[in-house]
């Protein structure tokens, strides 16, 4: 997961080479996450029968995967890098609310600290000066929106662990399109020019476009996948926070985002937070192996 939130982290970067060449925002995140469905296409036939009996549970997953990433994308692009991030990695809370309505799943001491120390991390980063950890502006509702869907397609990915990583990056890419040209459609001249972009600029921005492909979304969300169907979802959001660093961080460096003390400590608090869940996580597959043995 940590590896994951490498590429996360620094998503921004090719999505904004892509807004640059000419893409409007609102478009910019449905042809990076459409393209990857196209070598995928071969296994629409393959697997068909495993998609179908995949059902509605094979379309939550992949509906939510592909909203969470189209949001997540726009956003990044409209607004502050950071803010976003923060916005976004309000899912640990609602990967842990979910998690203990529909698994059952007890709330540990360590998992509450784990939270807590998040949450006071996020509101470090962003009440300083004034600023609460809610939404000010479209770009940052968008933030928080990707969260939320982020958490939902975890909790899938944990239920429905049976179904593949293969079938569900085939779902994910393939709600992917219509969902992110649904919501270039809907956000209209708020996001960017309205209307389809000129044959000369799409040509002129597809290097980008398949370098954000190939290079960032696919191996991110196959890490994320595999790694999602291997931990529980509270714990795969916490340790995913790890891309709060990577993300504040590679904003301040290459796009001149503000850097100030209440970033650094609030990000050494979500880091711990993640550390903590590592630390828990180990304590209970040892505990699990000992009781497996006796």
């Amino acid at each position: 997961m940590i590896g994951s939130s490498i590429f996360w982290g620094s998503m921004w970067y090719p999505l904004r080479a892509v807004e640059a060449a000419g893409i409007p925002a609102a478009l910019a995140g449905a042809l990076c996450y459409g393209v990857p469905l196209i070598p995928l296409l071969p296994f629409l036939f393959i697997r068909r029968r495993q998609l179908q009996a995949g059902g509605w549970r094979m379309l939550l997953c992949g509906g939510a995967l592909a909203c969470c990433n189209i949001l997540f994308a726009v956003a990044v692009v409209m607004g502050e890098v950071g803010i976003i991030i923060l916005l976004f990695y309000l899912s640990p809370i609602w990967s842990t609310i979910l998690e203990r309505v529909f698994m059952k799943t007890p709330l540990t001491p360590v998992r509450w600290v784990g939270i807590g120390l998040a949450l006071v991390g996020l509101m470090v980063l962003q009440g300083v000066g004034g600023r609460w950890p809610w939404p000010s502006n479209l770009a940052e509702w968008m933030g928080l929106g990707a969260g939320l869907c982020w958490a939902v397609a975890l909790l899938t990915a944990r239920m429905w662990s049976h179904i593949t990583v293969l079938d569900k990056s085939i779902a994910q890419f393939g709600c992917a399109l219509p969902v992110g040209l649904l919501v270039y459609v809907l956000l209209g001249d708020v996001a960017g020019p309205a209307g389809w972009p000129e044959l000369g600029i799409l040509i002129g921005a597809a290097p980008w476009i398949i370098a954000a492909a190939v290079i960032w979304v696919v191996p991110a969300m196959v890490l994320s996948l595999w790694g999602a169907g291997r931990l529980s979802p509270g714990r795969a959001s916490i340790l995913m926070t790890s891309e709060v660093v990577v993300g504040v961080g590679s904003a301040v460096w290459l796009a001149g985002e503000d850097l100030g003390w209440h970033k650094i400590v609030g990000g050494i608090l979500i880091v711990s937070a993640s550390l903590l869940e590592t630390w828990q996580a180990r304590r209970e597959a040892q505990a699990d192996a000992e009781g497996a043995t006796t």
